[in-house]
C-alpha cells in the first residue's frame, strides 16, 4: 500500500502551485520571495515569504503532528527527513533522500555547530 503523500496548495491570481511537502529538501528565503527545493533537485521560486510558505507546511502536516522542517537561521528551512551529514568544519549540510538524490548545502560554521549541538541533546 502506498504512502499518503501530504500536499499544500498556494493559489495565486494566476497559478496553483501543488506542492509535495514530503518530497521538499529545503526552503531558502530571499527578500519577498522563496526557493522550494525538492530533493530530486527541482526548485519552484514563489513570491511568498518562507515565514508563510512554513505556516502553509504545518497547516497541512497537522499541528499535533511533530514537524519534519527545521529553521535555521532566518533564511533556511530544511527537511530533518533527508538529513544525511553534518561537517561543521567543511561548513557542510547534506540532504540525502536513500537513493540517488542528495543536495549539500554550504552553510557558516556556528549555524551548523548550534544545530549539532541541539540534535545530539535530543
Amino acid at each position: 500500500m502506498q504512502p499518503i503523500m501530504i500536499k499544500g496548495f498556494i493559489n495565486n491570481r494566476d497559478e496553483l502551485l501543488v506542492l509535495h511537502i514530503d518530497n521538499i529538501a529545503y526552503l531558502l528565503a530571499d527578500g519577498n520571495y522563496t526557493k522550494i527545493v525538492y530533493i530530486g533537485g527541482i526548485q519552484v521560486v514563489i513570491t511568498m515569504g518562507i515565514s508563510k510558505v512554513e505556516e502553509i507546511i504545518r497547516q497541512q502536516i497537522g499541528s499535533d503532528a511533530p514537524s519534519k522542517f527545521v529553521r535555521l537561521g532566518r533564511s533556511l528551512v530544511i527537511n530533518q527527513k533527508f538529513l544525511h551529514h553534518i561537517n561543521v568544519t567543511k561548513q557542510k549540510l547534506t540532504l540525502f533522500d536513500g537513493n540517488k538524490n542528495t543536495l549539500t548545502l554550504q552553510l557558516p560554521k556556528q549555524l551548523l555547530r548550534t544545530y549539532k549541538q541541539e540534535l545530539c541533546e535530543e
